[in-house]
């Protein structure tokens, strides 16, 4: 099979499309024959060498996944299932999603049952997995309430505006570039906001007394703080995202009275949990309610151009790679 590979920390230039031998069959395991696969920022990270003893070397990256099943270990799964897989330390202890197959516990192996492209499918895993989880698992967000989504163009970010719509909230989301103004409002967003480092205010002047519940994608100090600043008393604050391209915090902030600091983590991922919600998401997006908030689509052999799209930040949602092009 053909796998994108790293051998070394560095630029996109470090990628290197090499012939493997096809995974072997596994009992427990699920080889999944990829059709598509998102491009996500900790994929980022570990390529420029942030992730440490998480990842060894020579590794296949990619943190996620859709295709279909072609070999069962022994499972419940049957052979030409459709399936999405993400998270379970995938390419970073084992080869992940940047090739035409992997091999995956099945514990991170997740069935659907779509007839949506693989493209969009592609997108959907780790997206939408992350946005659900941080508002109905870390926030707790209540229906018929108000999100602020810190970080709002990102693909994480354009989930949580389609979960948090559906469920009849009031969004607002931020972004540092008037031109994003125009794709955070095909998105849902009711308010946008100019990011420009202390937003509490102007939050505030939208929704009196504060939001019900942050998305924090931004991860720094400083919007962290003004984000605490932004929630309504016994509100919480979610963090999820590092754009800010910090991830090692040595401080512990001092919060507004009955406010709530939280995290989550999709590495919590398991198909008890992801498979419904993952199946639910493909049926919203199927039905128009969710939005697959896609860039850009790639062909295999553009996976490093996808990359050096991420990291200039030039996308606003999903960089997604089809394995044929």
């Amino acid at each position: 099979m053909k796998a994108w590979q790293i051998n070394a920390y560095g630029g996109p230039e470090v990628f290197k499309l090499v012939d493997l031998p096809d995974p072997s069959p596994k009992s427990g395991h699920i080889l999944v024959e990829i059709k598509a696969f998102g491009i996500n920022r900790s994929e980022l990270y570990t390529r420029q060498g942030h992730s440490g003893d998480a990842v060894t070397l020579p590794r296949v990256l990619g943190i996620e996944c859709v295709g279909v099943v072609k070999d069962s270990g022994g499972s419940d799964l049957q052979i030409g299932q459709k399936v999405g897989a993400a998270m379970g330390h995938m390419g970073r202890l084992y080869d992940g999603g940047y090739a035409e197959m992997a091999l995956i516990p099945r514990s991170n192996v997740y069935p659907i049952d779509t007839s949506l492209d693989w493209a969009t499918v592609g997108a959907l895993p780790e997206m939408y997995l992350t946005a659900w989880g941080v508002i109905k698992e870390a926030i707790d967000l209540p229906r018929n309430s108000s999100l602020l989504i810190r970080g709002g163009s990102s693909s994480v970010g354009l989930a949580c505006a389609s979960i948090a719509k559906e469920m009849g909230c009031t969004v607002l989301a931020t972004t540092r570039k008037e031109e994003k103004i125009p794709i955070l409002k095909a998105a849902g967003v009711d308010h946008v906001i100019i990011d420009d480092g202390q937003i509490a205010s102007k939050v505030k002047a939208i929704v009196p007394g504060g939001v019900a519940g942050v998305v924090e994608l931004v991860g720094i100090e400083k919007t962290i703080m003004d984000c605490l600043q932004s929630t309504a008393p016994k509100g919480t604050v979610g963090m999820v995202g590092f754009l800010g391209d910090t991830w090692d915090y040595k401080f512990f902030p001092w919060m507004p009275s009955t406010v709530k600091l939280t995290l989550y983590s999709s590495e919590t991922l398991n198909t008890e949990y992801a498979t419904p919600v993952l199946q639910r998401v493909v049926d919203q997006v199927a039905a128009g309610k969710y939005k697959s908030n896609i860039h850009q689509v790639f062909g295999f052999g553009e996976l490093p151009k996808a990359h050096k799209m991420m990291e200039s930040n030039q996308a606003a949602g999903k960089l997604v790679v089809l394995t044929e092009n």
